[in-house]
């Protein structure tokens, strides 16, 4: 089978339904869009690579399908509705190249994103490189800069249970009762519509660990936070699973839950997620467990530490 005879029978006419927005798709050079009037156009990109993202014994399948659900989580955080992708697929051989297109767009079938170009090509290892587009209303979107001092901090899903799967996986403990949070990473796309439905203007998603998230979102609001761990979702079963210090490990650090992590108003309450802390003018994240403060040696991942 040929270069582009591979392409089509991978990813043709695959993922979510075709949409308005899109007014040329796969086929030509390039796509064209048409946001709706009104409407402000979300861009982000995000790479994953074999060894680096996923072990390399993970299914090529699931890789891809976490890897496109992974950068649809920037759309949630922003609280845009997902419309479309671009993916690139990287590929040791042909095999490899069937199944990363059978993964990436049954994720895209999942949240009915359409799959709208990309590129294909032979490399000495495996890895996806996703672009994906949403809209919202003009003005709406949420950044990492709306937080103010005085605000809550809420938390939409759980934190550390990613690590805690990925550690059961390296272990060879492949039906452990972590797995499956590694496994399949699911964008809180519904969840951050509705967040900015409601007036949330500070938000993002947890990628690279609470703790160095959190700090990301301070430094851009100017400022500070305080965090009470034992009031993160599912902390008991964390804990009496793994055990304290291994939790607070995992929760702090872990990152890949993509979480939804916002602030808002002491007025506001939300039903879907927990409120875990509080923003104050005192610069810096601090973390607690029981009203005291935690001391934590290492931050997020950094791929070039």
């Amino acid at each position: 089978m040929g270069e582009f005879d591979l392409i089509d029978r991978c990813f043709a006419g695959r993922g979510g339904q075709p949409r308005t927005f899109t007014r040329l798709g796969i086929g030509d050079d390039a796509s064209v869009h048409q946001p709706a009037a009104g409407m402000e156009l979300v861009v982000s990109t995000d790479t994953s690579l074999a060894g680096v993202h996923w072990p390399t014994d993970l299914p090529l399948a699931v890789a891809a399908d976490r890897a496109v659900c992974a950068a649809l989580s920037d759309l949630a955080a922003m609280g845009a509705e997902a419309l479309c992708c671009w993916l690139n697929v990287m590929a040791e051989d042909a095999g490899a190249v069937a199944q990363m297109g059978d993964g990436a767009t049954a994720a895209l079938a999942r949240f009915d994103v359409e799959l709208v170009g990309g590129d294909t090509t032979r490399s000495s290892c495996n890895a996806l490189a996703v672009t994906v587009a949403g809209q919202l209303p003009a003005g709406s979107a949420m950044r990492r800069s709306g937080a103010q001092a005085g605000d809550n901090i809420w938390l939409c899903g759980c934190v550390g249970f990613h690590a805690s799967g990925l550690k059961q996986w390296i272990n060879d403990c492949k039906d452990g009762s972590f797995v499956e949070y590694f496994t399949g990473v699911v964008p809180m796309l519904k969840q951050g519509v509705r967040l900015r439905e409601q007036g949330v203007q500070c938000c993002m998603d947890i990628s690279d660990g609470l703790l160095q998230d959190a700090t990301h979102l301070a430094c851009a609001s100017d400022v500070g936070m305080e965090i009470e761990l034992s009031l993160l979702p599912d902390w008991p079963q964390l804990v009496d699973e793994i055990g304290e210090a291994q939790a607070l490990q995992n929760a702090a650090h872990g990152g890949e839950d993509y979480a939804l992590l916002f602030t808002a108003p002491a007025s506001m309450r939300f039903t879907d997620a927990c409120m875990i802390g509080r923003c104050r003018e005192l610069p810096g994240v601090s973390l607690m467990l029981g009203g005291q403060p935690v001391s934590v040696e290492k931050g997020g991942y950094d791929h070039f530490q």
